[in-house]
């Protein structure tokens, strides 16, 4: 019998060639997972092995700051610092007593222990307890309460006020209706009166960019009537009948507020909550000293007009007041 001319056959790859053809990326493919599990499994254990950072925090705060922005800020702490981040969870009226023994039942030799400004003698209770822990007071804009055994770590309210009159110059720039019209009026209702010093770091940012007419001052209980001739309005603690009203006046606001609950009115918020600056709080406890932190600022999305306004503003925020 004659065989069929083997031209016309081409020649199938034995089972062997296939089997070491797709060896090449089977082997890669469990190179990269085994560096991926042995990588998650160092973080992990680094995590586990490291003492935490413990911040006390409790329901009214965590419903203000907002639950899920509060979570994605600790693992955001937690990837930067390389360690855990707890939280402890207290009564709003917790004393003394009850937040030194939260701390201790929480665990038995944290890395550093931050607490808001209203629970400061909790913080000294503890401190002097563990005087081998550092223990960080977040006081915001409070002034240092002297709590013995503790490190204060205050807001930087000078560089905020200076960079929030560089924002609000631009703003109330754009707020007016064309080029040879008069600038409305900027006010600046207060939730504390502040001092003169303030008060000129807050006008100098204005008169850096062209603002020349002096802010007003009120207090956040006070109304202004002639609400058509304002520009832009700056807002330091709780609100006032202003942000009530159907209007367009840009406001910058001073607050722990999650920014997505606020009014559509607001352009930017400065933020000194204890969750925002605990990274930056951490990074300065080694020297042993105290310090002051500027608010971080945030931007609530689609509420600036233009790129280009808002490329103005994220430029002056970045400014030194010295």
């Amino acid at each position: 019998m004659l065989l069929p001319d083997t031209a016309y056959f081409t020649e199938l790859p034995r089972p062997s060639m296939v089997i070491s053809m797709g060896i090449p990326g089977f082997r890669k493919r469990f190179l990269l997972l085994g560096i991926g599990v042995l990588l998650g499994g160092l973080l992990a254990g680094r995590y586990a092995l490291c003492s935490p950072v413990l911040l006390v925090t409790d329901t009214p705060f965590e419903t203000l700051y907002g639950p899920r922005r509060a979570e994605l800020k600790r693992i955001e702490i937690m990837l930067r610092i390389g360690r855990q981040v707890k939280r402890v969870l207290i009564g709003e009226n917790a004393g003394p007593d009850m937040v030194s023994f939260a701390l201790e039942e929480a665990h038995r030799s944290p890395y550093r222990v931050l607490v808001p400004y209203r629970y400061y003698e909790g913080a000294a209770r503890y401190a002097e307890h563990f005087p081998q822990v550092p223990v960080i007071i977040l006081g915001g804009r409070s002034q240092d309460p002297q709590a013995p055994g503790t490190i204060f770590v205050g807001t930087d309210t000078m560089l905020d006020l200076y960079r929030a009159g560089l924002c609000a110059g631009i703003l109330a720039e754009y707020q007016r209706d064309g080029e040879d019209s008069v600038p409305g009026e900027v006010l600046f209702f207060q939730n504390e009166r502040l001092t003169p010093e303030y008060q000129e770091a807050f006008s100098r940012g204005l008169r850096e960019q062209g603002f020349t007419k002096e802010p007003k001052y009120l207090t956040v209980h006070q109304d202004y009537a002639d609400i058509k001739y304002i520009s832009c309005i700056v807002m330091q603690g709780a609100g006032t009948s202003v942000l009530e009203r159907n209007l367009t006046i840009p406001v910058i606001l001073f607050s722990w507020i999650d920014p997505a609950l606020s009014s559509r009115m607001v352009k930017l918020v400065f933020d000194d909550a204890p969750w925002t600056l605990a990274r930056k709080a951490v990074a300065l406890i080694p020297d042993e000293q105290g310090g002051a932190i500027p608010s971080a600022w945030v931007f609530p999305e689609g509420r600036i007009a233009t790129k280009e306004v808002l490329g103005r503003l994220k430029k002056v925020l970045s400014k030194s007041i010295f």
